[in-house]
């Protein structure tokens, strides 16, 4: 079973959106953009406790209570051999009127609400079928609809209570019903045990000659032949009711209570997924979770993340967040970004790592979801760019960052997996990147344009041919580097259509690389601060380019960075703020 798509339409603050969903899915934007609301419109397709409150004037788009609410979730069952899951939903829909035109491996559920004005209120209607214009009915019994022998959804929101999640499945996880001979014999003698308790508690003092006087109190309001005496909670409602959870550590005989909210939260995860195999192992379980990253350190996130994205209990789920280590261990999953301009809008990106990263998964993951809670990023190679870009900017815009600005540094020229994403969420993305060019591995003059092509790859073009350079045994290494600084800059202009293309694309391409860019805004101010002749500040900036750009960062000054900023070689910031 996979979850296909979600259609939202007149419901809170979803005029109406369309958007592809995955069996793993990540809800991420602003606050108040809209996660609760997304979640809860699966709430009212696939849980029965919420859908049967209905839905009030304020579920309507803009309270507009004239247009009905429809939500639509699209399944595809087309791994009916493979998933038990699917054969389940399938078993359950089995009749012919539900599931009978060709297009049989795609399921419509649907939800849609009519205010009744009378009522105040619109009434949930169930439907499905895999004819879209001819949906059926779901047949009913009480409060219950058939979808609910199907799903059981799992809304975990951000202030859990794990005494009231306890105490609410305490008689389901202590079944007396099912306690062996050994467990019957174990509770007659604790019963026993209690007795007994309660007979030494009778004979203290304070308790006998408590009793004597309250009993005597409550006669002097009402003469009954009665008797008040004290007995432990125990007594009465039997020893399960006293039962809580503690911590005991190894090698710890003292027993801790689980006081701190982020234990607390973790214990709660746990009793959710033991409840969760053990009591509805027959239903397809979709796990909704709200900000699980509350009150968890950063330790503690990356371990949920693994969790979520790892483990099958978590097969199918739903999860919103502002946290990028809950994305640690991200893959297959579909990113889902709601945003705001003029009105509600939602992009949904399909994200998997190709294999060529998967050694990198987690560094991957970490810069790109940091990224992913922006509204414009800038892609740059290494930390040099990282450390001139930011110098430049706390200059001259100091609040890029709180305006949705983000520099993401890809450590490398592997710019495609980030820019593909990003841009996939509609999240505004340039990148600022060296006019390479690679010596072929076994020739000594052929070259490939690694620049150029790196640039084209990101518009998914095909890439330029190699050149030869006029180098043989002779040639010095002064004399190569400037031959192939001069042919840098001959390819700059002769493919001059391809760069206006790029620079419409916020790709931005340096005519040789970040120094020479540099070089050609403040070379005087560079020489100045460096205390190096002119003609070898370039040559200096390149030998420890690291090390080097801090030492020029350090003497820039607000005017230096403002030439910067402005120069037509530096778009990319002025993009970026």
């Amino acid at each position: 079973m996979k979850f296909e798509n979600l259609q939202i339409s007149n419901f809170r603050n979803f005029k109406n959106i369309n958007i592809k969903l995955d069996n793993k899915n990540v809800i991420f934007g602003m606050n108040d953009v809209g996660k609760t609301n997304f979640l809860c419109s699966l709430r009212f397709l696939l849980d029965k406790e919420v859908r049967k409150n209905g839905f009030l004037p304020t579920d309507y788009h803009k309270n507009n209570i004239k247009e009905k609410i429809e939500i639509t979730l699209t399944l595809d069952l087309s791994d009916f051999d493979q998933s038990e899951d699917t054969k389940k939903f399938v078993s359950e829909t089995r009749d012919g009127w539900v599931r009978n035109s060709q297009r049989g491996d795609i399921f419509y559920i649907r939800v849609e609400g009519e205010f009744d004005e009378k009522e105040v209120f619109g009434e949930p209607i169930m439907k499905w079928g895999d004819d879209l214009q001819n949906l059926k009915d779901i047949p009913f019994k009480g409060t219950s609809y058939a979808i609910d022998n199907i799903f059981k959804l799992v809304y975990i929101d951000p202030l859990i209570d794990l005494e009231r999640l306890f105490e609410k499945n305490k008689r389901y996880i202590f079944n007396e019903n099912s306690n062996t001979e050994g467990d019957k014999q174990i509770i007659r003698d604790i019963n026993a045990l209690t007795d007994e308790v309660n007979k030494q508690i009778g004979k203290m003092t304070t308790i006998s000659s408590f009793q004597a006087e309250i009993t005597e109190e409550y006669k002097k309001l009402k003469k009954e032949s009665i008797k008040i005496e004290m007995k432990s909670e125990m007594a009465v409602k039997g020893f399960f009711s006293d039962i809580i959870p503690y911590i005991k550590r190894d090698g710890d005989e003292n027993h801790y209570p689980t006081s701190g909210d982020g234990r607390r939260k973790m214990l709660s995860y746990s009793l959710f997924n033991y409840l969760n195999k053990k009591k509805y192992e027959d239903k397809v379980v979709v796990y909704l979770l709200e900000e699980p990253e509350n009150n968890f350190h950063r330790s503690m996130q990356i371990a949920l993340s693994k969790q979520f994205f790892e483990e099958d209990i978590y097969k199918y789920i739903f999860i919103s967040t502002h946290s990028s280590e809950i994305l640690y261990e991200m893959d297959k999953a579909m990113l889902i970004r709601i945003h705001s301009q003029d009105k509600i809008e939602c992009d949904s990106y399909l994200y998997r790592i190709d294999s060529s990263y998967k050694i990198t998964k987690k560094k991957l993951n970490k810069e790109l979801s940091n990224a992913l809670f922006a509204e414009k990023v800038l892609l740059i190679e290494g930390p040099s760019e990282k450390i001139l870009f930011e110098k430049v900017l706390d200059e001259v815009n100091p609040e890029y960052e709180l305006n949705g600005g983000y520099i993401l540094q890809v450590t490398g020229t592997h710019f495609k997996p980030y820019f593909e994403v990003l841009n996939g969420l509609d999240i505004e993305t340039s990148v600022k990147t060296d006019n390479d060019l690679k010596n072929k591995k076994g020739t000594s003059n052929e070259y490939e344009l690694l620049g150029l092509n790196r640039c084209l790859e990101l518009l998914n073009k095909s890439k330029l041919d190699n050149i030869q350079m006029p180098f043989d045994s002779t040639t010095t290494k002064k004399d190569k580097h400037i031959e192939l600084k001069n042919k840098k800059q001959q390819l700059y202009t002769s493919h001059e259509s391809l760069i206006t293309e790029l620079k419409k694309r916020c790709i931005y391409l340096s005519e040789v690389d970040l120094e020479n860019d540099l070089f050609s805004v403040i070379g005087e101010r560079m020489a100045e601060i460096l205390e190096k002749p002119i003609d070898k500040v370039v040559d200096y900036m390149q030998d420890k380019k690291l090390l080097n750009m801090v030492e020029l960062v350090e003497g820039l000054t607000k005017d230096d960075c403002i030439k910067i900023y402005e120069s037509d070689k530096f778009n990319c910031l002025r993009e970026l703020s």
